[in-house]
């Protein structure tokens, strides 16, 4: 069974609007929290270590949710990048 990533709640984290860099604190249905990074259009994820990786069970930083960039910005509403 593959990863269903869903958002459950967003925090702004940080916004500097002179380098263009905007970040978002992104809580996910089982409890693990991302950051969401825009620089410029260029939208990057990491993982908070509050939590093992729900994909490959690591408790170190990975890259699992770099390939779910695009779904779960997707279901971050748009007033949360303004």
């Amino acid at each position: 069974m593959s990863y269903q990533p869903i958002v459950k709640h967003v925090d702004a984290s940080d916004d500097n609007q002179s380098v263009g860099l905007k970040q978002l604190v992104v809580t996910m249905h089982d409890g693990t929290q991302l950051r969401l990074f825009n620089n410029n259009g260029k939208k990057t994820i990491n993982r908070l270590l509050t939590i093992p990786c729900p994909i490959c069970r690591k408790d170190f930083y990975c890259k699992c949710f770099d390939r779910f960039v695009d779904v779960i910005d997707e279901q971050v509403p748009e007033e949360n990048w303004k």
